[in-house]
């Protein structure tokens, strides 16, 4: 029987409220934020550092008193450090870089190190999940550009060819999927090495991020209402892709025997289905028709993924 299923390594702590004081935690860092920088004013990079590694550091030891998030009130007191601290690091590494590729890449690194150093389920989960995102915004930026230059002719050439535009998406979420497909195929490797503290949260957030992390992978000016350009091209495909991707992260989350996972995955599905329909370049009825299809491979999954009754 999977582990995973079984829940014997995994924390009781429904997955509601984990994100329920996730959520809690990030605006208890972003009070905490604003507290550090009226009272110690770090108005340097270095000085950034200083008190955003001081703050880590006091996350860290939080974390080690408080194991598995018990007591509640410590974990979050060091999610909320945690969130400081990560806020003035990121800037220290960013104060002198230039565009938003170099900001998300500097976050990608940030998170990568800390889902490895900070002792706690819930932290290294976000930090997964906030790490395919800046990987996802690395990949947008270098790709397609910032925001406003999307008339540049590299973007044009991305939207104009149906082969680069599903390079693009590919490169972004194909090492994500295969990631997440190798942890859970690896069970036994790493449960048996004793790896199960680090990698059942790492699994959990590559399945959030495989659902969700996907919108902000999209060129927002694709959407009508924020004023994109006339055309889109092929890019308005990668919201459908997207909601593949969150139809294989409900794979993943029915695999592990996560059925709150799998919800908010198939909400994050709907939200990509949303997203591809307000999406420009591409003919209401071409859309139609890509919608039927999408609509049967849910069918599909559905009735794959549908438990066999007992004979």
């Amino acid at each position: 029987m999977n582990r995973l299923a079984t829940g014997h390594l995994a924390s009781d702590r429904p997955l509601a409220i984990s994100l329920l004081l996730g959520v809690s935690g990030w605006f208890a860092g972003i009070f905490l934020l604003v507290f550090v920088g009226v009272l110690f004013r770090p108005d340097t990079a270095g000085q950034a550092a200083v008190a955003g590694t001081a703050l880590l550091a006091a996350a860290w030891g939080l974390f080690m008193l408080a194991r598995d998030g018990e007591p509640v009130f410590v974990a979050q007191l060091a999610l909320a450090l945690s969130i400081a601290g990560q806020c003035l690091v990121l800037y220290a590494l960013t104060a002198h870089a230039s565009g938003g590729a170099s900001v998300a890449g500097a976050a990608l690194a940030l998170q990568a190190v800390l889902v490895l150093a900070m002792p706690n389920r819930l932290h290294r989960t976000l930090s997964t999940l906030f790490a395919t995102i800046a990987w996802a915004l690395t990949l947008h930026f270098t790709l397609i550009g910032e925001h406003g230059d999307w008339r540049r002719g590299d973007a044009l050439h991305l939207a104009s060819s149906l082969a680069a535009a599903l390079a693009g998406w590919l490169l972004a979420w194909g090492p994500v999927a295969a990631a997440l497909w190798s942890a859970i195929r690896g069970e036994a490797d790493w449960a048996a090495r004793g790896w199960a503290a680090l990698v059942q949260p790492v699994i959990t957030g590559l399945i959030a991020g495989l659902a969700f992390a996907t919108l902000v992978s999209q060129p927002f000016e694709s959407f009508r209402w924020l004023g994109g350009a006339e055309d889109s091209g092929y890019l308005a495909l990668w919201p459908l892709l997207s909601a593949l991707a969150a139809l294989g992260a409900v794979a993943a989350a029915f695999a592990l025997g996560r059925r709150a996972l799998m919800a908010l995955c198939v909400v994050a599905a709907l939200l990509h289905v949303g997203h591809f329909y307000y999406a420009l370049g591409t003919s209401l009825l071409v859309k139609s028709l890509l919608m039927l299809a999408m609509g049967g491979a849910f069918i599909a999954a559905a009735r794959v993924l549908r438990p066999k009754e007992k004979a």
